[in-house]
């Protein structure tokens, strides 16, 4: 790119997939003269436009100039295979006997065009195959050639610029053809600047540097392409444009009335999960729809819209002409041309001098025929960069001199063809002419579709008289100058006599009726072979010109173009604004800016000063509308069984690499497709899609969550909520790998008034059929998703930063992988984690108040004169509920508001009064610190139970007992020393305290004795701080590989100490982040003689006194004293004791008090463990209401039920 050394820089105006839409009033389809004027003229008639195009946006500077460079930008399209990028900017189609070339990106072919704006004869207008309302109106026609050159502002090659010798040559070339040949040389109108100025459109251009690049792409602002004119102007009005948007098939939706643009989004990433026959479409939709995609593109486009179903007229494809286009050289000439292009020269010390733009004379043969079908152009070019080498090689293959020449021109003219292998600017090919004609072949090809590609058939038509007799002009003009005619090499025999055109016009041509066009004079397309037509779908490019028109076609497809649009705003009441733009286009301040659709994107775009992130995910599972529950595996189970996919393939990007993770900052943004049938039969498009990397789930303990939240809309108009999220927990490597690989989904209703709200909570703890958020969004079903190896390995390889420096873009990326590899690091090999300990972390939040009555405290002397505490919150008149704690816990397990619902206020709310005790061996009481033994500790219940009754009057009481709370108050039950318990719920342990198995290890290892006999330790306390003895820190260190269950390990010394202690007291998964980082607010101390009688107990596996007597679980005492309701709770995950010991105390329950056996009940709470099921995020919903109704159904047995 160092032909042209200075030029203006300019900003991309084109906007991310994340900013488009799904709906606009008008869509335009490509960007070439057709569609920027579609796209112009709308938006100044205050439309809300969008502009598609294929190809990429690049603006003068950023076009290739090296041979390599342009190689990158070459794509191939034949029916058997596709070659190349999509999205490259040069694009050739081979056909049969009739090739193409076109340009890709945005400005359309306009941006490697010859600029020669011409206006067709005006016997041309006046042949048949134009529909009469066109014939009648030259009036309109006129106005839009006036239109269009008033915005292309062509000009002749000025006459004070430099000489230029490939333009002298033509016109020598013309005076030694004869006076007929020389009387119609000219210099035409091109669409070239040749000063330093602002354009029509309000854009800054710089003379030309007369390079001859125009043919790949000019960088130094000259070349006015419609990106340099029409397509700012759009912008400057209000249209927004999207590139590397390929348009496949459009259909018209009988529901909402809409015109549905399926397209491809040439996404690199995208492409790496595909291959091109099943890469899945993306739409939008629009009220008109503009399709100005090029001849090639816009056949192709409605020919697989026809096979999809659209009625149109069977003329599709039909009457193709390649506007009898002949290219040609003439080689080794004895005339100084220098036609080759600059590329990457310097035009300042290019020492050939100035190449010119590509075509700056043209001999006009066309008002010299009498049949203005046998007229033509001969114009002069230029030989781009790229193909100078095979134009030498071809050349000297065909032959290197004139049949005239003498022997010693031979000598002389074989020595410049070794010099111009040395160099392409000296010697023979110094001395080479380029010719391109235009005139006119019967327009009798055929565009179709063949294994859905498009294929040119044109058989024969390089075979033509008139294209042998063009041959044979361009034989004689080359001989006049002693030079060697070498055609098209596509021309050639060996080739099958082909011809390639740069001007494809046809294929959708104007008609009377749909019988004999695809289109009327108004560009409207025909339905079928009468007149009816769509009324808001509109052709205007090249592929409505009915027949060759022996010129440059550009400002005739222009001209029509400016007519369509006129009409087109005076069928819709509207106006266009024609006034040019008085100051040149503010970058930063178009006149017109429609508000954005995403405005969180736009903002963090507008801000971001670093590098942005985007990377690319593909994800295939099952999803079942069927079932509704929060069971993600039954969902789908069921979705296999009935075969019922879903898969997505998305781009993410992120503004920076904060704000994939960081809460504070704005979300990635999601852009992608969703393909489910059993949501709708055709892909649905992403809308407003938000991600989170890793975000801190503070409902589950050391959990991290990627977040998807994005709205789904299908072409019937339907909307859809999707919520997606993976759990990452503290597990092993292969675990790990499996949560960062699994996406748990529900699909939920979406309605006008929430499309646009989102929320952060995960959707694993939402209700059965309602959104979590008390939205009232129905669940419309769940799934699974899940990213296979392969496709992960080619999601990394999608990864990139965008932005301004090399040195930037690595750090970027640098940083987002060590955030990566660390977050995976800590969970995978949680055990090597540093220790966090409760003391170190900060004030827990939330904190979830809710209103309470009073508290009322006593305090209360045991038996043997140990004195606790008791508490009531008086809720209503049913009860009273006595809540009795665990060993080393207080009543703050139950009052604590880092539980969001705690079963104190469920109680509450229900209407009970309930009592709290704290008995000995809370850490609330000195007396946690003495030795005592359960046998004691039965006392602390006893006067706790005698206390309620006196107070509240009641003879009996409900007690809801914990743990070893639970264990105490069954001895002093059992041995008749409390009395007034009326009805009873045991948590997670009853008359048979048998130990999990680790407990069981534990025991046989005498851990006990060793840590009072050995280490001479009364106590043991679970709260500890990285401050503590050696003793504690050799323990504290020893315990990260203390065995848990799977997926149970985490960082918190606290935790793992009370996992020593008692075993591992709950699943994880169930509890929030406040509770496990604040455990030490409910857990303390444990003597050892406490420890003692439970290591006994647990040896005898039943109730025992301190010395192993067995006076408790006596059939006995259970005939005479349990036969009153009780309740046993017992999770099916607790490890600390088994549920097999519940299992045993419900059956000896029954067996013994037959009679009344429906008493009992027994409930074994799945998935949780220990005290889960009292601190459960769930519990409130899936074990409160289980004890509610066991004390409901009791009331007639306790309390003030009984009164």
């Amino acid at each position: 790119m160092a032909s042209e050394q200075k030029f203006p820089l300019y900003p991309h105006i084109s906007l991310p997939m994340t900013e488009m839409r799904p709906h606009y009033e008008v869509v335009v389809i490509g960007s070439g003269y057709g569609g920027g004027i579609a796209a112009s003229r709308m938006s100044r008639a205050g439309k809300r436009v969008a502009l598609l195009e294929r190809g990429e946006e690049r603006w003068p500077g950023e076009y290739p100039s090296k041979f390599h460079e342009c190689i990158k930008e070459v794509q191939y399209d034949s029916v058997k295979k596709h070659i190349g990028k999509k999205s490259g900017m040069y694009h050739i189609y081979n056909g049969n006997n009739q090739d193409a070339v076109v340009a890709c990106g945005l400005g359309g072919t306009s941006l490697i065009n010859a600029n020669v704006a011409l206006e067709a004869d005006d016997r041309i207008w006046q042949m048949p195959f134009w529909p009469d309302e066109i014939k009648n109106d030259m009036k309109s026609i006129k106005m839009g050639y006036a239109r269009a050159r008033e915005m292309l502002q062509p000009v002749p090659y000025p006459k004070h610029f430099p000489e230029l010798p490939k333009l002298k040559v033509l016109e020598e070339q013309a005076k030694r053809l004869g006076s007929d040949y020389l009387e119609h040389f000219y210099r035409p109108p091109i669409t070239v600047t040749f000063e330093n100025r602002v354009n029509a459109a309000g854009v800054r251009q710089l003379k030309s540097t007369l390079t001859g690049n125009d043919c790949t792409g000019v960088n130094d602002s000259s070349k006015n392409s419609t990106l340099m004119n029409y397509i700012p102007d759009a912008w400057n009005h209000g249209c927004e444009i999207f590139c590397e948007i390929y348009v496949q098939r459009i259909k018209k939706d009988k529901e909402t009335g809409k015109w549905i643009i399926f397209y491809k989004w040439l996404n690199k990433g995208h492409e790496k999960f595909y291959n091109d026959d099943n890469q899945p479409l993306f739409f939008v939709m629009a009220d008109t729809v503009f399709l100005a995609a090029g001849t090639i593109g816009t056949n192709e486009i409605l020919l697989r819209s026809r096979i999809c179903g659209l009625e149109i007229s069977p003329q599709l494809g039909m009457r193709f002409s390649g506007n009898g286009d002949i290219v040609g050289f003439g080689y080794n000439t004895d005339l100084f041309c220098n036609g080759i292009a600059m590329g990457e020269q310097n035009p300042l010390v290019f020492k050939n001098g100035p190449v010119g733009p590509c075509i700056t004379g043209i001999i006009d043969m066309r008002k010299s025929a009498e049949n203005v079908l046998e007229g033509f152009v001969i114009e002069e070019g230029v030989c781009p960069i790229a193909t100078a080498h095979s134009l030498s090689v071809v050349s000297q293959a065909t032959g290197i001199f004139s049949p005239d020449v003498s022997f010693t021109q031979r000598i002389l003219k074989s020595t410049k063809v070794i010099l111009s292998r040395f160099s392409k600017y000296n010697g023979a090919l110094a001395n080479t002419q380029t010719y391109l004609i235009m005139s006119h072949d019967d327009n009798s090809g055929r565009l179709q579709l063949e294994n859905d590609k498009v294929k040119i058939e044109y058989k024969g038509v390089g075979s033509a008289k008139t294209v042998e007799k063009l041959n044979k002009t361009l034989e004689l003009a080359t001989a006049k100058i002693n030079g060697a005619y070498v055609p098209s090499p596509f021309w050639m025999k060996t080739f099958g006599k082909g011809l390639i055109t740069v001007h494809p016009i046809g294929g959708c041509c104007m008609g009377k009726k749909g019988d004999d066009g695809v289109v009327n004079h108004k560009g409207q397309v025909y339905k079928g072979k009468g007149t009816e037509v769509y009324d808001d779908l509109y052709l205007c490019d090249g592929s409505i010109v009915p027949a060759a028109l022996g010129v440059n076609p550009f400002l005739t497809i222009s001209c029509l173009a400016e007519r369509i649009m006129k009409l087109a705003a005076e069928d819709r009441g509207l106006k266009i604004d024609y006034e040019l733009v008085k100051q040149p286009i503010d970058w930063n301040n178009p006149i017109k800016k429609w508000p954005s659709y995403n405005v969180e994107a736009e903002t963090a775009l507008r801000n971001n000063t670093g590098n942005r992130i985007t990377f690319n995910e593909f994800m295939k599972g099952y999803f079942s509308t069927e079932v509704h529950s929060t069971d993600y595996r039954a969902a789908e189970y069921q979705a296999k069984s009935s075969a019922s996919t879903m898969q997505f393939t998305i781009t993410v990007v992120a503004q920076n690499e904060q704000s994939l993770y960081d809460m504070e900052e704005f979300s990635a943004e999601i852009v992608g497709t969703v393909s489910c049938r059993a949501l709708s039969p055709d892909p649905l498009i992403i809308d407003n899609g938000k991600f989170r990397l890793f975000v801190n789930d503070k409902e589950q303990v050391d959990s991290r969550a990627v977040m998807y939240n994005f709205n789904l809309l299908a072409t019937n108009g339907k909307k859809y909520r999707f919520k997606g999220f993976k759990t990452l927990l503290d597990t092993n490597v292969f675990t790990a790998w499996d949560q960062v690989t699994t996406l748990y989904v529900t699909v939920f209703d979406c309605t006008e008034e929430d499309e646009n709200e989102f929320s952060n909570i995960i959707v694993q703890n939402d209700d059965d059929d309602m959104d979590i958020n008390q939205e009232k969004r129905k669940v419309i079903g769940r799934g699974i998703l899940y990213v296979e190896l392969s496709s992960f390995l080619k999601q990394l390889s999608t990864l990139r930063a965008i932005g301004c420096s090399s040195r930037g873009k690595r750090n970027t990326l640098f940083s987002f992988f060590k955030y990566f590899s660390n977050i995976m690091m800590e969970h995978a090999f949680a055990r090597f984690r540093p220790l966090s300990y409760p003391g170190r972390f900060p004030i827990a939040r939330p904190f979830y108040h809710k209103h309470r009555p009073q508290k009322e405290t006593w305090t209360i002397v045991s038996d043997d004169n140990v004195e606790t505490l008791i508490h009531r919150f008086k809720g209503g008149l049913k009860g009273p509920v006595l809540l009795i704690h665990g060993v080393a816990m207080s009543h703050e397990m139950w009052t604590t508001n880092l539980v969001k619902d705690n079963l104190l206020d469920y109680l509450l709310e229900n209407e009970y009064d309930v009592w709290l005790n704290d008995y000995r061996l809370s850490p609330t009481n000195p007396e946690c610190y003495k030795q005592h033994t359960l046998d004691a500790v039965k006392l602390d219940q006893k006067a706790a139970i005698n206390h309620v009754r006196k107070i509240t009057e009641c003879d009996k009481i409900a007690v809801l007992a914990h743990c070893m709370g639970c264990v105490a108050t069954l001895m002093g039950i059992l041995d008749g020393s409390i009395e007034g318990v009326g009805s009873l719920i045991t948590s997670q342990v009853s008359l048979y305290p048998i130990n999990g198995i680790m407990d069981r290890v534990k025991r046989s290892l005498k851990l006990v004795p060793l840590w009072r006999y050995v280490f001479k330790q009364n106590i043991f306390d679970v709260r500890t701080s990285p401050d503590t003895d050696l003793l504690n820190f050799i323990i504290n260190q020893l315990l990260r590989f203390y065995p848990v269950p799977r997926g149970q390990g985490c960082n918190n010394a606290l935790c793992h100490r009370a996992s020593f202690c008692y075993g591992t007291l709950f699943q994880h998964e169930n509890i929030n982040q406040e509770v496990h980082d604040h455990m030490d607010e409910f857990f303390g101390a444990v003597n050892i003689t406490t420890m003692s009688h439970l290591m006994t107990i647990s040896k005898a596996k039943k109730i025992v006194d301190f010395n192993g007597n067995d006076i408790y679980v006596t059939e006995e005492n259970i005939k005479k004293r349990l036969d009153f309701p009780m309740f046993l709770v017992h999770g099916d995950k607790n490890v600390v004791f088994d549920i097999v010991a519940t299992r045993m105390s419900y059956d000896t329950l029954i067996k013994t008090n037959a009679h009344h056996m429906d008493q009992y009940r027994i409930f074994e709470a799945p998935g949780y463990g220990h005290v889960d099921c009292l601190w459960g995020n769930k519990a409130y919903k899936e074990i409160f209401p289980e004890m509610l109704k066991h004390l409901e159904d009791t009331r007639s047995v306790y309390g003030y039920g009984m009164k």
